[in-house]
């Protein structure tokens, strides 16, 4: 049986989880049974695939940033790449706990989802900008509206998804979210380098900002859910 299999294996490479703690998970497994693991319900789905496409789309670009900023912006440098990061998570920082307060505040579900969608959907776009930006204040105010942009989208997405999360899977859920969407990043972050080196920082950044733009377009899926509420 498989969970046979497993249990074996941890025993043989000694996994350093404590045994109570593997057999609880096996057992666990056992229960829910492979076909039904990864079975969550479809606002979970929607909002996992959303985040798979748009990270892919981040992460196209995120690697050979540094490389863009150094290379096609006149008087940039490495500091302009730090400055540039500084501010987007400041802004980010500094807006998302009063957005998150207000999303808390307000009934039901409809606002996570516009701040969600509108919020991605502008990082999205502002992917787009880079390919008119020639000097480093151009680069600041894109940052700027990444991270207004990122202060809409994160509390707001974070919200919606812990809400619909299934009692008794939420680690297993947020786990599957993390190692879906590190993991389209990861595939694409090789391919933004060959784009770049082959067509060039425009084109990356057209399907780039396509991507992230198709990943936040696919929220709009769970909409009629969110609005019968």
């Amino acid at each position: 049986m498989v969970e046979q299999q497993i249990s074996n294996l941890f025993m043989r490479v000694r996994f350093p989880l404590p045994a109570p703690m593997v057999q609880s998970a096996i057992r666990r497994l056992k229960k829910v049974g492979w076909k039904n693991l990864f079975s969550i319900n479809k606002i979970l789905k929607v909002l996992v695939a959303s985040d798979i496409i748009v990270f892919s789309g981040f992460g196209l670009m995120s690697p050979i940033f540094a490389v863009f900023v150094t290379d096609q912006i006149v008087g940039g440098t490495l500091v302009t790449v730090g400055i540039a990061e500084a501010i987007y998570l400041a802004i980010k920082s500094l807006l998302q706990i009063p957005i998150g307060i207000m999303v808390d505040e307000t009934p039901g579900q409809k606002i996570d989802f516009w701040l969600a969608f509108t919020g991605s959907l502008i990082m999205g776009a502002a992917i787009f900008l880079y390919i008119f930006a020639t000097s480093p204040m151009h680069v600041y105010l894109i940052q700027i509206m990444f991270g207004i942009a990122g202060a809409m989208a994160y509390p707001a997405w974070m919200g919606l998804f812990t809400r619909n999360l299934e009692e008794g899977r939420e680690s297993f859920i947020w786990g599957l979210h993390s190692t879906t969407t590190e993991m389209s990043a990861a595939a694409t972050a090789a391919l933004g380098g060959f784009l770049a080196d082959k067509l060039g920082f425009d084109s990356l950044f057209l399907v780039s900002g396509a991507v992230a733009v198709l990943g936040a377009l696919a929220l709009i899926v769970v909409y009629p859910e969110i609005s019968k509420e």
